[in-house]
């Protein structure tokens, strides 16, 4: 789940103001307008050429050094995204978009200056959109983990619907081994979408942790329900079934979990001691050795 640039700074309406320059503007509006549309289309060369295009004709408006900061980024040509946001920044060092969008990107290149500026994009707007999230994540790489269960949990009270915050702070309770507390976020982020298969499958890892198995088997079957191909949760299931004696169970969904990858399959199962009750069953060398099982009676 990684987060992506809030937004493009879009003014197609509302740009810097010239009079003696409005025609100037109109067309860099145009050209902006039309880089939005092939942005929002995943045609990233044809939406830099049109921002480039644009600051032919308004080389100081910062939301046209900060879309263009974005496009480049998409493309890899990190030089450039960089060059564009700090542009935008020398022009409008208020911007929280602009300040937003230069420390998510510097996170996501492993530069420590991202804090700074996600930081300062909550003194300016402490209520803008993902910036405690991505502070949040910020502390996560750092190891900073107290401090990453704060910003992520203000961003929850920003937004009680930001799964994405609560899948994070998930995983930290998860690693943590607070799976009670780990549970709890999954359960929120089902409360907002019940068919959430990552969530169940998630909440049935945590519930075997806690050793409700009654639980754990409802939220892997849920996972499966949603997605039949989910791997994961078929092979987890797996896992349950043959640590609780249920061989006839684990077979069958450690042989659906292979039917979708037998290799990594294969890989898990050799070395994983909780289906060590099924190795003395011949059908767990042929589930191994790619062959399929009659279904379940």
């Amino acid at each position: 789940m990684t987060n992506q640039p809030q937004s493009f700074e879009w003014e197609s309406s509302e740009g810097p103001h010239n009079e003696n320059n409005d025609q100037q503007m109109q067309i860099a509006r145009s050209h902006n307008d039309r880089a939005r549309v092939l942005y929002e289309a995943e045609n990233f060369a044809a939406a830099e050429a049109e921002v480039r295009q644009a600051l032919e004709h308004a080389p100081n408006w910062p939301a046209l050094h900060d879309n263009l900061g974005t496009i480049c980024a998409e493309q890899g040509n990190y030089s450039d995204a960089l060059t564009h946001y700090v542009q935008a920044l020398r022009l409008d060092p208020a911007s929280p978009t602009v300040l937003y969008n230069l420390g998510y990107f510097l996170l996501q290149n492993g530069l420590d200056t991202a804090q700074y500026f996600l930081e300062k994009t909550l003194e300016l707007d402490p209520n803008y959109p993902d910036a405690r999230r991505t502070l949040g994540d910020v502390f996560v790489e750092r190891g900073e983990t107290s401090k990453a269960i704060s910003s992520l949990g203000k961003a929850i009270q920003q937004d009680r619907a930001d799964t994405r915050a609560r899948f994070r702070l998930s995983d930290i309770f998860w690693e943590k081994g607070d799976y009670h507390e780990s549970g709890q976020q999954l359960e929120e982020i089902l409360r907002l979408d019940a068919n959430d298969q990552i969530a169940w499958h998630n909440l049935g890892l945590a519930a075997i942790m806690m050793e409700d198995g009654e639980r754990a088997e409802k939220a892997l079957l849920r996972a499966i329900e949603i997605d039949d191909n989910y791997l994961l949760a078929h092979y987890h299931l797996a896992c349950y079934y043959a640590e609780s004696y249920q061989i006839v169970n684990a077979l069958h969904h450690l042989g659906k979990a292979a039917s979708l990858d037998l290799d990594t399959v294969r890989d898990w199962a050799r070395e994983d001691d909780k289906l060590d009750h099924l190795r003395s069953d011949p059908r767990f060398d042929q589930i191994l050795n790619g062959q399929q099982l009659p279904p379940l009676p």
